[in-house]
């Protein structure tokens, strides 16, 4: 049966590579393929990274991230003069930063793209980062309290005029008392609540692009209570401008995208290549296939059944290569990610049901944690030379930050912590579910899991899987015992990960609430000395993954990339994934 379904999968992976093999398509100097398709193109708007990653291609940030070391360095502006309470950021744009139609990339550009990206009917995942600018969170509150006092008047005459009245008044309160300010043409202030050591990275962030005003006022839509919506058609070629290194001319959804290089970017002689297309593939064996029979330069995620047997097979850097000179392939990269693979314990008092939950001892949870052996697991399951993860915060990514060693495998312990708990050998523990997302290998990982837990803590269990929307709207509600999950760093700094955790925060989907990891937290983070912020961050992770524990960490995500390094040059691989494009150039 399982030769039967690779067969099956196979087949059509060939099918897929014959649509996208069929006719001659445009010529290009560079394709690859980035994981999936483009969800939307709106930076207000999107979280998934192949969506960042082209954006990031076609618009350029105040910051940006170098090639090399994925460090925040100055783009569209010159750096920052920062105060000396690192409160208040001051950027000068370059005097020579142009739109892609001729028109000179103003501070107000960038006022208009960030509010967007907070205002109440645009805003998104990642709207909470502007909440460390001066006056952000009270005038987002203050706008949603309004709108909803709008939708309340019955009367339609009296509403349009309602929300014309608070319009009005919104832009007069946003541009008095929100701390981003447009100067003069080509200059941008911000004040920000506290001292936030990584907001010049967040500056390079997606989330933080200017858009072209004029191009986008076409679509701007406004509600009857005063909430403001825009056509996602705005971000079509021919529909708006870009101020990156490329220019998207192309837009074929789910097939491939265009782009082309921007000749009036600031720096476009450091651009090596004219026009690049991406396919969209969502099936990793047919971006397999196509890689391997030369479509593709670049495949960014090799997501096949096969992939352990690529890795071992190449010059990676993990102990399961057996290729440590790269003698038989040198085109497979598999190396570690910014990202940790983790199972969520509810923290709730009560399970789904009602009844008491034991998981809220944190004795239980420790327990749990010792009982996996994380070593066997990525040996025998995951098979890529995954790290195993005993902390949250992958290990050497971020310069500085001291290294974390959380619980190690102990299962007399695990057994001694359970009993302390109340059930010595598992007696009268309830029977522990693992919620997890279908179509991938998560089920796998799981089982050998409950196995883990049941030969060693005598507990009983079963795996429960259930398709995307469904697990992300339990686990999002708390409808599950233990959850699958896991967590890619958004900008380079220990708190993109210990945030999640906190109180309150939308992402901590453990519902774990913990005044002293608030408190530790909150008085890390603003530290002004970096060495010493970074040493009580760690004191918070030590505290999180040794004490506390509202996560299970397993391992860390490795990515596997598929490029021929003798061909293309300049393509930087790196724990985020962020490779820009400008900087390759393609042997022939």
């Amino acid at each position: 049966m399982r030769y039967l379904v690779i067969i099956l999968l196979l087949m059509g992976a060939f099918a897929g590579v014959w649509y996208f093999s069929a006719g001659a398509g445009p010529e290009v100097d560079f394709t690859y393929c980035n994981g999936g398709i483009i969800g939307t193109l709106d930076p207000a708007a999107m979280s998934w990274h192949q969506d960042i990653h082209m954006a990031l291609n076609v618009w350029e940030g105040l910051y940006a991230y170098d090639p090399r070391t994925i460090l925040a360095v100055p783009a569209s502006s010159f750096p920052a003069e920062i105060s000396d309470d690192r409160c208040t950021y001051t950027f000068s744009l370059r005097p020579e930063a142009r739109w892609s139609n001729g028109d000179l990339l103003t501070a107000e550009d960038f006022v208009y793209g960030w509010r967007r990206a907070m205002e109440p009917g645009t805003a998104r995942d990642y709207a909470f980062f502007f909440e460390m600018i001066e006056g952000v969170r009270e005038y987002v509150a203050w706008r949603l309290a309004e709108t909803e006092r709008i939708g309340g008047i019955a009367d339609a005459g009296q509403k349009r005029a309602a929300r014309d009245t608070h319009l009005a008044e919104a832009d007069r309160r946003f541009a008095q008392t929100v701390g981003i300010r447009a100067e003069d043409e080509k200059t941008l202030s911000i004040r920000l609540t506290r001292p936030v050591a990584y907001f010049l990275d967040l500056c390079a962030f997606a989330t933080f692009l200017p858009v072209h005003r004029e191009s986008i006022h076409p679509y701007k839509i406004v509600g009857d209570t005063g909430l403001i919506y825009y056509d996602e058609q705005w971000v079509k070629p021919g529909n708006t401008h870009y101020n990156g290194p490329f220019k998207m001319t192309e837009w074929k959804f789910k097939q491939h995208i265009l782009l082309e290089k921007n000749p009036l970017y600031w720096n476009r002689s450091a651009v090596r290549l004219n026009r690049v297309m991406e396919r969209q593939v969502e099936d990793g064996n047919t971006a397999w296939l196509l890689y391997s029979g030369g479509q593709l330069d670049w495949l960014s995620t090799v997501r096949t059944v096969y992939a352990p047997t690529l890795v071992t097979d190449s010059s990676s850097p993990f102990e399961i290569s057996l290729n440590k000179h790269g003698t038989r392939r040198n085109d497979i990269h598999a190396h570690s990610a910014f990202g940790t693979y983790f199972y969520n314990f509810n923290c709730r008092p009560t399970l789904p049901d009602g009844r008491p939950n034991p998981f809220v001892d944190p004795r239980v949870r420790r327990a749990f944690t010792m009982a996996v052996d994380k070593q066997s697991l990525v040996d025998q399951v995951i098979r890529l030379g995954n790290p195993v993860a005993t902390a949250f915060v992958p290990p050497e990514t971020i310069p500085g930050y001291p290294e974390v060693a959380g619980l190690p495998y102990d299962p007399s312990m695990a057994r001694a912590l359970l009993a302390e708990a109340g059930f010595p050998e598992g007696r009268g523990f309830p029977e522990v579910v693992i919620l997890y997302n279908t179509g991938f290998d998560h089920g796998l990982v799981a089982e050998a899991i409950i196995g883990m837990w049941s030969r060693t803590l005598g507990v009983t269990g079963r795996i429960e899987g259930k398709e995307g929307k469904t697990f992300l709207d339990d686990k999002k509600n708390a409808r599950y015992i233990i959850a699958r999950a896991g967590w890619f760093g958004d900008y380079n700094d220990p708190t993109t990960f210990l945030e999640m955790f906190k109180t309150d925060n939308g992402n901590n989907d453990s519902k774990f609430s913990d005044p002293v990891y608030d408190r530790m937290l909150e008085e890390a983070d603003p530290r002004l000395d970096e060495g010493e912020r970074l040493a009580a961050l760690a004191d918070v992770e030590r505290y999180l993954v040794e004490e506390a524990l509202p996560l299970l960490p397993l391992y860390n995500y490795v990515y596997v990339e598929a490029f021929d390094p003798d061909r293309v040059r300049n393509l930087h691989i790196s724990p985020r994934q962020m490779s820009p494009l400008w900087p390759i150039e393609v042997l022939e």
